[in-house]
């Protein structure tokens, strides 16, 4: 395996709870409570890095103008599927990180049927913490309770 880019730090452990941010309404299904597999799909400009998470809500919507709530995952349940998937700490931002090695599913029909596959086993592992927009430091906004 080639190695990462310069921007992507250590593989973060097992054991970390890291957040997605539901950029769009897709990413999430309201009525069942669930994550969907577009939250997981690579887009063309995140090839470089990854797909980018948080180590915090916070840090998960940060750089967005909108979200409409998010989801958590542990990183062992990424490191554990069968897909070659490396969660890597930004270097430039302490509490960001990086799906890496997701495909990209513009490339051809096979990457994106295994796009969606992963995404969707990705999704399958998630929870969702609110399907609210979060905006941090406001008290009206819903809070991560999963800790």
């Amino acid at each position: 395996m080639a190695a990462p880019p310069a921007n992507l730090g250590i593989v973060l452990a097992n054991d970390v709870l890291i957040y997605r941010a539901f950029a769009e309404k897709k990413y999430r299904n309201r009525d069942k409570n669930a994550v969907r597999y577009f939250a997981y799909v690579l887009r063309d400009i995140d090839v470089n890095d990854g797909l980018s998470v948080g180590l915090s809500p916070a840090a998960a919507v940060r750089g967005l103008q909108t979200n409409e709530g998010y989801c958590h995952i542990l990183v062992g349940a990424i490191h554990a599927l069968p897909f070659g998937l490396e969660v890597r700490l930004d270097l430039n931002e302490a509490d960001h990180a990086y799906i890496c090695n997701l495909p990209l599913m513009t490339i051809s029909d096979a990457n994106r049927e295994r796009a969606m596959q992963i995404g969707n086993e990705l999704a399958r592992q998630s929870t969702v913490v609110t399907c609210d927009p979060f905006v941090p430091d406001d008290p009206a906004s819903p809070a991560d309770e999963s800790h």
